[in-house]
């Protein structure tokens, strides 16, 4: 779209900031577990193999995946330019857009490798956890406060009266941000060898700059993570560092399975910090949306009336979308299959897991609509809008782990591969998503006819008590 609505040069601009953020999410994202997870650390320090030689493999293993998705993302857009510009120009913005997310890239390891190389500091693996994600979102969110101000004038003045109104605008806005982010220093020296002609010596030493910066922040990051690899490796995989679980006796049978449930998040920090994750994700696009809202964005009348509908599905989806609810069973990994042969109730073990997500899930949600009813929006549609949001999750939790259920991913190295690269979390949501969708359509195709807003809401409390109840009974016979 960037492309037919502003120039070459802007269309090279923009790709090369949404390419830089790209790299920047799937290195947070994925290298990460790779790079700085010591797992494996039994095997490789028994063998003949130096810290420094074991750190590089990581880290160059960790930054392949990125660079090799955003490059492959990148091919469409490469050919785009062969109609406006001549070979060598494309060869010569392919090496620096590689360069420069290989740059990103290394940056924020580099950024993480300083947070290793003090692990020990840490009183916990959750809070080290938790200060590593602090400082990603802290670095990624910096660039966007910084030009919040630009963003926040031109924001206010969209036009949506009509799609000519909407592209002229989005053309206009994608100038001013042009022209305002290349009088920055700092990127008009990123973006100008990429946006104008430069000779070959100009472009050698371009390069050559680039490659130092990637070296020195690949040495700097092998150093800081290898130097204390076999403190933190001891550390990490240490039997006084593994979670210690306490039982509860009660004469509540229930009670044991909700037990082994938290036993089950405690066993790695990673687990709780996914659970953090989920509590405060809802709650955060609640401050999305109430921002959004007090910018008067929603201009169209329509969208302004249904604010209550738009927020209640939002979050609704918000926190049914996550990787707990989807990996109950994966996540059990090799104590799987004591499940397996000890005298436990399948139904159960089911309900518990259910309960368990659900329970997440609601907080989350409670959450939400305390903060979003603070700011005056408290009356009976919105409390019957919230029991109908915490009926659908439970139904949601009672289809995503089915899949789980019968197909767990269970022989995982690292705790990210049992919840973030499962293939179960997105069949998952094929489970439950669907009576999500259904019941959304059904609610907003009565208010497109005016249905009183009283009866609308009894009709889908209704709807989804007796969607939920019917599920319950079909999963429970299906167990």
């Amino acid at each position: 779209m960037i492309y037919f609505l502003g120039t070459s040069k802007e269309y090279l601009f923009f790709n090369l900031f949404i390419s830089m953020a790209l790299t920047y999410l799937l290195t947070a994202y994925f290298a990460v577990s790779v790079v700085f997870n010591q797992r494996d650390f039994n095997i490789l320090s028994s063998l003949p193999i130096s810290p420094k030689q074991i750190v590089k493999a990581k880290i160059i293993s960790g930054l392949a995946f990125p660079i090799i998705i955003v490059g492959t993302l990148q091919i469409p857009i490469y050919l785009l330019l062969f109609y406006k510009y001549e070979i060598w120009e494309i060869v010569r913005a392919v090496i620096i857009l590689t360069l420069i997310n290989v740059m990103t890239a290394l940056f924020i390891l580099y950024i993480l490798s300083i947070s290793n190389r003090f692990r020990r500091l840490y009183s916990s693996s959750l809070l080290y956890f938790v200060t590593n994600t602090l400082l990603v979102v802290l670095i990624g969110v910096s660039p966007i406060m910084y030009f919040f101000e630009i963003i926040n004038t031109d924001i206010v003045s969209l036009q949506f009266s009509s799609m000519s109104d909407i592209i002229t605008t989005l053309s206009s806005s994608l100038k001013m941000y042009y022209s305002f982010s290349i009088q920055e220093p700092l990127i008009k020296v990123i973006v100008t060898p990429l946006l104008s002609k430069v000779s070959m010596i100009d472009f050698l030493v371009i390069v050559s700059s680039l490659m130092v910066i990637c070296v020195l922040f690949f040495i700097s990051t092998v150093k800081n993570t290898a130097v204390n690899y076999y403190k933190n490796g001891l550390l990490e995989n240490s039997v006084e560092n593994m979670p210690k679980v306490k039982i509860y006796k009660t004469e509540n049978i229930w009670s044991y399975y909700l037990q082994r449930e938290w036993w089950i998040i405690q066993s790695e920090p990673y687990f709780k910090l996914q659970v953090i994750l989920s509590l405060i994700l809802a709650p955060l696009f609640t401050f999305i949306f109430l921002i959004v809202a007090q910018m008067d964005l929603l201009k169209t009348e329509w969208l302004i009336d249904k604010e209550l509908y738009i927020f209640g599905y939002m979050i609704l989806f918000v926190s049914c979308v996550d990787n707990i609810s989807g990996t109950p069973y994966s996540r059990e990994g090799k104590n799987y299959a004591f499940r397996i042969v000890l005298p436990l109730d399948r139904r159960k073990v089911f309900l518990s897991k259910v309960a368990t997500s659900s329970f997440i899930s609601i907080v989350s949600v409670v959450i939400s609509y305390i903060i979003y009813l603070l700011f005056g929006k408290v009356d009976i549609l919105s409390l019957l809008l919230l029991f109908i949001t915490l009926v659908l999750i439970i139904c949601y939790n009672l289809l995503s782990p089915i899949h789980d259920m019968r197909h767990p991913l269970v022989n995982w190295k690292t705790p990210s591969e049992a919840v973030k690269s499962n293939p179960n979390v997105l069949i998952s949501l094929v489970y439950g998503s669907p009576i999500l969708i259904f019941i959304a359509i059904c609610h907003f195709c009565l208010l497109a006819f005016n249905v009183s807003q009283w009866i609308m809401a009894i009709i889908i409390a209704l709807l989804t008590v007796a969607i939920t109840m019917f599920t319950f009974i079909k999963v429970m016979r299906s167990i």
